[in-house]
């Protein structure tokens, strides 16, 4: 008798990639493996067994009478296994409540505030991930949203939570001995740091948004490492390594350290919005309203205010 001890699930998923795409170099694609590691796994699956499973056939492959009358069997435990899968994620997801936001604000403004919405989560576990599309939340099966994406679909509540200023900021001793720090003329020759655009936050601002609003057009405006999280730059800010354009509330507690200055202040800052976002209908959408409704109460205590006073280590 076969326990599921026995079970050599990797050869079988193996197999039947194989036979569903009649090749191993379309089967190592769809799992993610190379051609090698297909064939490893078939050759394994029949030395186990004591029988051929597969065949080359031109530039494919085909299976033995034995590989296709075992092969139903094999695609509907798999198919049973995936439905037993997505049964687990449903009752776990009946358990949590799931906050997407982008890594550095979630790190840095909303984990510290959790406990204030302790009550407004009842008994459930709070999950943070990072930011998603809005119009994946439910397959995510993300409760609350939060990000600076524009636009909703109409299923979806959303509400304002506060205007962030985006800021070019640097190190100190990046701008030592410069006569006019707060001239746009500062950045002309300083290295540039990036925040990638995948990082979830669609409208986020870049460089060339920022010298577009200063009337200016250097050189070389792309150049320079990117960072797909803003706290990872930051450190990167505070190293010397250039200048960051970012969210004045996640550089808050350098600013207000000193290990970062705003330079540039004679061209406005670009300012852009973060909201709130959640399903209209489902079990968790009145809990959601109210959580969302909540955190925007804290947010009214204003930026200046938001990040907690901690020393760096």
């Amino acid at each position: 008798m076969t326990t599921l001890r026995d079970l050599p699930l990797s050869g079988l998923r193996a197999l039947l990639a194989a036979a569903r795409a009649g090749s191993l170099t379309r089967a190592a694609d769809e799992l993610g493996v190379t051609p090698g590691a297909i064939g490893h796994q078939i050759r394994q699956l029949e030395e186990r067994l004591g029988i051929k499973l597969v065949h080359r056939e031109g530039n494919g492959i085909a299976l033995t009478r034995a590989a296709e009358a075992a092969l139903p069997d094999i695609d509907r435990g798999f198919d049973a296994l995936a439905s037993g899968m997505r049964r687990l994620r449903f009752e776990r997801r009946a358990e949590t409540f799931t906050i997407a936001a982008d890594p550095s604000f979630a790190s840095l403004w909303l984990a510290p505030r959790l406990n204030k919405v302790r009550a407004a989560l009842g008994r459930l576990d709070v999950r943070i991930v990072a930011s998603v599309a809005h119009d994946a939340m439910q397959e995510e099966g993300v409760d609350l949203a939060i990000s600076y994406r524009r636009g909703a679909a109409p299923d979806l509540a959303s509400l304002d939570l506060f205007t962030e200023r985006v800021i070019p900021a640097c190190a100190p001793t990046l701008v030592h001995g410069h006569l006019r720090p707060d001239a746009a003329e500062v950045l002309d020759r300083m290295p540039l740091l990036h925040i990638d655009p995948t990082m979830g936050d669609d409208v986020y601002p870049s460089w060339r948004d920022w010298f577009a609003a200063a009337g200016r057009q250097p050189k070389a405006i792309d150049q320079g490492p990117r960072f797909g999280l803003t706290i990872v730059a930051a450190q990167a800010a505070i190293a010397g390594m250039g200048a960051l354009l970012a969210s004045e509330l996640v550089l808050r507690r350098h600013l207000d350290l000193g290990h970062l200055i705003e330079i540039a202040r004679d061209v406005p800052a670009l300012t852009i919005k973060r909201r709130l976002v959640w399903p209209q209908h489902g079990p968790k959408a009145r809990r959601a309203a109210t959580v969302a409704a909540e955190l925007a109460e804290i947010a009214d205590i204003g930026i200046d205010g938001a990040l907690p006073a901690v020393s760096l280590p």
